[in-house]
This record gives structure tokens, C-alpha cells and sequence, in this order.
């Protein structure tokens, strides 16, 4: 039976195996026994065919043969990542006849069209033709450097991070993309084109890579280039609105955050305003949750946050459980991550094997501001006061179960992170200021934080 190829112009034309097979062959240039690697590739490939299958497909189908192979050879990783780079090539620059040279001449001439090209549909800044030097910005690629990757590497590079034509098809190589990262970060030097080139190098032999709303958005029409965000949520109704609203727009411009909502009041917590009792923070962190999860950040990947929660929390018990996978589903969180912020003074307490109060931080408000000594001596202080009867709400564990009650959902479902308040407030340069009162999504930034910063 003869297999039929549909082109891309919705032509057809007779399978040619020769073809796909040099193409293979051109991947495994300078690798040892090349033609068991080639007639491998072709092997697999050949079972994947159908008749009128599209050149897309006939590309993807020997990259998915490389794919499968690499877990019996690692030089399976470098062949998928060269058929990967001829498809980009091929489908942004044209046909290059597989002729290195033409693809360097192809790639430097095309680069300016890039440039002004995504100007023109806005998916660029204007600020990216009118700064640079581009015909001296495209000189400085280097087109062999992409032979750095890895397999998953360039994948992740082209289908997260790399910019998408208005039909949603590849816009940009590798070395495009890396130039494009860096001349979006040097708008604002003396000489932007020499910076652009300084970045480029760095960036392009991967000695330095951007964070990834960088590498999204740098250079683009919206140049949101801050990754990580970090914001407390206080305990009145206008500001939690606001917040859900301020999750929105900052996962919407790619960044990944970190809320602390250890100032929300506990369930059952009296409501003044109308004399009923409040719902606890997990309904609210619901709504932030199914916010998230309805936000691609860039168009490419699911909103992320992380919900921070100190551990002397009334609430703190159903805290754990949120990302558990059974259970009511109104009380789970399927996207957000969450975190405890532990302090020393529970550590001490299960090192003594001695009880842990919990409270309502609509009763003990200072708790969340004060780390420390401070904090120790004011947690008792709210002890003495539960015991004899001045606090509404509160109740007591063994610490040691609660840790336990930690290690074990942290081990069965990866959360809540363990993040320790004591030792980023004592440590940190700008503990001047206001209390850090957690960390980012992915627990490396400890700023402070107040109600409008």
C-alpha cells in the first residue's frame, strides 16, 4: 500500500522514505554506530504512519521515536533535540536545503523581519526597533550554540516560553528567543544594542538563564518581567475582595505568589456587622484557588500560589487537610499549594513533648506581627489568659501530634512546605521595616509585607 504525505499547503505527495531517513542521519552526525541509531529512528517511526499523515505529524512522529529510544542511550536525547531544532527551522526560516551555512545566512537575515514583524502585529514592543541596532544584533547570533540543549530543555524552551505568532504557531528559534530575552532587559542601558549582545552571550551558552515571566514577556508589547509576588491578606471583607482581584492580575501577568492568610479569623469567630459568625478562611481561599486555576499565566502555564499559615491557627488543622485528595471538595485546594509558618517557640515545645495552644487571630492579632522572644512572651501571655477563661475561642494539642499531623500529610500529599518564621525575621537585611509573614510560591524571596505593600 502506498502512503501518501499531506504537505502543509494541503497537497500530497507519495511517502519518500530516503527522505526521512537522511534526515535521521543528518541527527546523528559524529555519534557512534550512527546507522543502528538511524535504523532504529526510521523503525519506529514506520509503525506510526498512516496514510495522508501531515508533515507536522511525520516530524513529531520520529522526534516521539528518538524520544522512546533514549531510556536505552542517551545519544537517543541529542538526536530528538536535532529533529526538533530542523522542525523550528524549517517551519520559521524556511527551506535551508540542510545546508549549515545557508541556515546561518537564513537566520541572520531573517532576524530584523523578526524584530519589526512582531512590532507590527504588537506582539513586540516598539522599543525593540527603535533602540536597537539590528542588523549588528543579528551578527552576534550563533546558531551552532544551539546544539547546547538537551531534549527537554528546547521543548520546554519552545512550547512555555518561547513567543507564538496570532496563530498561535512558532514565531522564534532558540537564539531569536535568547536575544529577544535580551534586548527586552536592556532598554534602559546607555548603549542598549552592546548590552543586548552582553545578555545574549551569557544567556545563549546557558551561563545565565532568566526566570520565567522574563522569558515570557521580555521584549513583548506587555513586558511584565517580575516573577514572584507576595501579598497578606487581612481580615475584612473589602480587602479580601481585593486581593482575589490582585491574585488575578498578577497571575494573569505570569507571577507566582505567595498569601498569607493567617490574619483571616477562624470559623465561628463572632461577625459584628451582623451578628452571625464567620466561615473561617478556607472558603475565601477557595475562590483564590479556582481563580488561579481558571488563569494561564502567559497563555502557557496554570496560574500558582502558595497559601502561608502560621500553626497557632484555630483553623489550622483544616489547613493541613486542604490538599488532600479525598474529601469534601469545597474544602480543598486542587491548584494552590500551601505552607505552615512554624515559629521556635513550637519547636521548643515539641522538643519538651509540652501542649500547643491554638487561637483566633480576631482575639490574638499582635501574634502575627511579633517573631522571636516577643512572640514567645506574648504566646504565653495568651495561654494564661485561655486557661482563666479571657479567650473565646481556642483550644489545645500535644505539639508533638501536630508536627505529626504535618509530617504525615506533608508525606502523603508533598504539602504543607515547611517554612520557619523565626529564622527569616532574625536573619533578614530589612527586618527593620514591617514582619516578613511568609515566603513566594517557591519559598526562596522573604520580603515584608503590610496591608498595601
Amino acid at each position: 500500500m502506498e502512503l501518501t504525505i499531506t504537505k502543509r499547503d494541503g497537497t500530497k505527495e507519495l511517502f519518500n522514505a530516503d527522505r526521512i531517513n537522511r534526515s535521521i542521519e543528518r541527527a546523528c552526525y559524529g555519534m557512534i554506530d550512527p546507522i543502528a541509531k538511524v535504523t532504529q529512528v526510521a523503525t519506529d517511526t514506520k509503525i506510526t504512519l498512516y496514510n495522508g499523515i501531515t508533515t507536522e505529524e511525520l516530524d513529531l512522529a520520529t522526534i516521539n521515536a528518538a524520544t522512546q529510544n533514549i531510556k536505552e542511550n542517551p545519544d537517543y536525547d541529542k538526536i530528538a533535540t536535532r529533529l526538533l531544532l530542523k522542525t523550528i527551522y524549517k517551519y520559521i526560516l524556511g527551506d535551508y536545503g540542510d545546508n549549515i551555512e545557508q541556515l546561518k545566512k537564513l537566520h541572520q537575515d531573517n532576524f530584523s523581519n523578526f524584530i519589526k514583524k512582531g512590532v507590527t502585529d504588537k506582539i513586540l514592543d516598539s522599543r525593540m526597533v527603535e533602540l536597537f541596532d539590528l542588523d549588528q544584533l543579528s551578527r552576534a547570533l550563533k546558531i551552532e550554540r544551539d546544539e547546547l540543549f538537551v531534549y527537554a530543555g528546547l521543548s520546554t524552551l519552545l512550547n512555555r516560553y518561547s513567543i507564538k505568532d496570532k496563530n498561535q504557531k512558532p514565531f522564534e528559534t532558540p537564539q531569536y528567543f535568547f536575544m529577544r530575552v535580551a534586548m527586552g532587559l536592556s532598554y534602559n542601558e546607555k548603549d542598549p544594542t552592546e548590552w543586548a549582545i552582553k545578555f545574549y552571550e551569557k544567556m545563549s551558552q546557558h551561563e545565565y538563564v532568566a526566570g520565567g515571566s522574563t522569558n515570557i514577556y521580555s521584549g513583548t508589547a506587555t513586558p511584565s518581567l517580575s516573577n514572584c509576588f507576595l501579598l497578606e491578606i487581612h481580615d475584612d471583607m473589602g480587602h479580601i475582595s481585593k486581593s482575589v482581584a490582585d491574585v488575578m492580575l498578577l497571575s494573569k501577568a505570569s507571577g507566582g505568589i505567595g498569601a498569607s492568610i493567617t490574619k483571616l479569623r477562624a470559623a465561628g469567630s463572632p461577625l459584628a456587622s451582623n451578628n452571625t459568625t464567620s466561615s473561617g478562611p478556607t472558603p475565601f481561599a477557595k475562590i483564590i484557588d479556582t481563580a488561579i486555576r481558571a488563569i494561564q499565566r502567559g497563555g502557557k502555564k496554570k496560574g500558582a500560589l502558595c497559601f502561608y499559615m502560621e500553626n497557632w491557627h484555630l483553623d489550622f488543622s483544616d489547613f493541613i487537610e486542604w490538599k488532600h485528595n479525598a474529601g469534601d471538595d469545597y474544602l480543598r485546594m486542587r491548584t494552590a499549594d500551601t505552607a505552615v509558618f512554624i515559629s521556635d517557640e513550637f519547636m521548643r515545645r515539641v522538643e519538651k513533648r509540652m501542649d500547643w495552644y491554638m487561637f483566633d487571630p480576631k482575639e490574638t492579632p499582635d501574634l502575627n506581627e511579633l517573631y522571636g522572644e516577643s512572640f514567645s512572651k506574648k504566646y504565653n501571655e495568651y495561654i494564661k489568659m485561655a486557661e482563666e477563661g479571657k479567650l473565646r475561642m481556642w483550644k489545645k494539642v500535644p505539639a508533638t501530634e501536630q508536627y505529626r499531623h504535618i509530617l504525615v500529610a506533608m508525606q502523603t500529599t508533598s504539602h504543607p512546605w515547611l517554612t520557619f518564621k523565626d529564622s527569616i525575621n532574625l536573619r533578614a537585611l530589612n527586618n527593620n521595616t514591617v514582619t516578613i509573614h511568609m515566603s513566594n510560591l517557591c519559598t526562596e524571596i522573604c520580603l515584608p509585607q503590610d496591608k498595601d505593600n
